[in-house]
């Protein structure tokens, strides 16, 4: 697997491990509106990747690009 790929699918739960743990030591209101961010960014990209892998889905993605 090449590196891009691997970061494309490990990236949301990265946010979601540094959102967490900067809510969780965080002593600022910065620090809690970054790690908000963060989680806010995670959960929108896992959600969108399950939506869009969805079997379901599958007669909207016929002439996407082939992966």
């Amino acid at each position: 697997m090449r590196l891009e790929a691997l970061w494309y699918e490990v990236s949301p739960y990265v946010y979601l491990v540094v959102g967490l743990a900067s809510a969780a030591f965080s002593n600022s209101d910065f620090g809690l509106v970054c790690s908000a961010l963060l989680l806010s960014a995670s959960f929108t990209i896992l959600r969108w990747r399950r939506l869009y892998r969805s079997p379901d889905r599958l007669e909207s993605r016929k002439y996407s690009r082939p992966r």
